[in-house]
């Protein structure tokens, strides 16, 4: 979601096409020059030296010095994206809380925090709950705007947008942005009055999406741009982010990669979508750290058991410990085999922090998958952990973000400020 754009002409579309291309560019190989750019675009030198003019009057690139080249004459100048020039606000949303991370232009970490807000006062999906599925907009945006007001490197006149990630899906007719592994929802008026009140585009991305498009980049070469990916993202739901054929697969209504919604027990717990059995219900960080604790009989005086100390128990051989981990890897297992057959994709990656499990349950879904070597449609699955780390939504959303919604373009504040200094009298 972004603000209301004005109309352009088709001569100021054709020149935001081309400042953007270059932006990518230099963007993609830091060091570029000019006339190195003007070779790979097909564009004018003369098209090419206006438009990095601009771009470097603007500061969105910046020139770094003569390039090493061992031919005479005047060397060329090297560019590379103006860290400093603009910053980017992210937000990541769960059940426990709200993670900011504050990037540069270089999708550089400015500042970082958290936010410890459990959705669980709200009692949205809950059984018997007499507000059901309440609107917890305006909190969340107030939230938001109290974190990034709050931080000193925040920069209100270079930040170019604020980007949220979140673990569900938007509904039109609802207008709204609802999610049952939080078990709340955020009407879209509530994240339009965060655009008016700080002037600025807010731009919301399902987290698993998100995910899946910091693995991509990731996993991309120059030589070989991933097309096909599931990303399996276990974290306080289950949630899928799926790249077939290069593009996202979303679904008419944007629902497509709710995977943990799949059932396995039709006869299970009742899910806040209604169903029961949802794998989801049963493999989160949650539901994986409440079931080893009640096998290892823990009681409330220990200290919180992590996915690392869990991951370290099953590699000591601890029995208990891994019949729970066997057993949620092998649901977990269900929805990724459910995915691959209606998919097709069978590149997979696992992440959203059920990754801090480590070898052991990693392993453990490779061999599940080598267990029915005649079963054509598990053959070749190709389980991994995400490298895109803990943090890869808010990666994902600011990558996705700068390739594909940021438009440069005249009406730029700080842009024009810039090219009206640099012009002649």
């Amino acid at each position: 979601m972004t603000m209301r754009e004005p109309r352009i002409s088709n001569q100021q579309t054709i020149k935001q096409k081309n400042i953007k291309l270059l932006f990518k560019h230099i963007q993609a190989e830091p060091g570029t020059t000019r006339a190195q750019l003007a070779r790979k675009t097909a564009l004018s030198p003369t098209t090419v030296s206006t438009l990095v003019d601009e771009l470097v009057q603007g500061e969105l690139v910046q020139e770094t010095g003569p390039a090493n080249t061992h031919s005479a004459g005047r060397k060329p100048i090297t560019l590379q994206i103006n860290p400093q020039g603009r910053q980017l606000a992210l937000f990541s949303l769960s059940s426990w809380g709200i993670h900011f991370e504050l990037y540069n232009l270089a999708l550089e970490v400015l500042d970082t925090g958290f936010f410890a807000h459990s959705t669980a006062s709200y009692q949205g999906f809950a059984q018997g709950a007499e507000a059901a599925d309440p609107d917890v907009g305006n909190d969340y945006m107030a939230f938001i705007q109290t974190l990034l007001t709050g931080s000193a490197s925040y920069d209100p006149a270079r930040l170019l947008a604020i980007c949220i990630t979140y673990p569900g899906i938007y509904l039109e007719r609802e207008e709204a942005f609802t999610s049952t592994a939080m078990q709340v929802s955020l009407s879209a008026a509530s994240v339009i009055g965060l655009e008016e009140r700080l002037n600025v585009p807010v731009f919301l991305g399902n987290s698993s999406m998100c995910r899946a498009y910091a693995e991509k980049k990731v996993l991309d070469s120059p030589r070989n741009s991933i097309s096909d990916l599931i990303y399996m993202n276990v974290c306080d739901g289950l949630g899928a982010g799926i790249i077939a054929g290069g593009v996202f697969l979303k679904g008419r209504e944007h629902n497509a990669g709710e995977v943990g919604h799949v059932s396995i027990d039709y006869r299970g717990k009742r899910c806040a979508c209604g169903l029961r059995g949802c794998v989801e219900q049963y493999v989160n960080i949650e539901a994986v750290t409440q079931r080893v604790r009640r096998a290892l009989e823990e009681t409330s005086d220990h200290e919180p058991l992590t996915l690392e100390a869990i991951g370290a128990l099953c590699l000591q051989g601890n029995a208990a410990v891994r019949e729970v981990v066997d057993d949620v890897a092998a649901m977990l297992f269900t929805a990724i085999y459910s995915t691959v057959c209606i998919t097709g994709v069978k590149r997979v990656v696992i992440g959203g922090g059920i990754e801090q499990l480590g070898d052991y349950f990693l392993e453990k879904l490779r061999s599940i998958s080598r267990e029915t070597p005649r079963d054509t449609l598990a053959r070749g699955i190709d389980i991994s952990y995400t490298r895109a780390g803990l943090n890869g939504d808010s990666q994902g959303i600011a990558q996705f973000y700068l390739d594909h919604v940021f438009a440069i373009c005249a009406d730029d504040e700080l842009l024009q400020k810039h090219a009206e200094q640099a012009a002649p009298a």
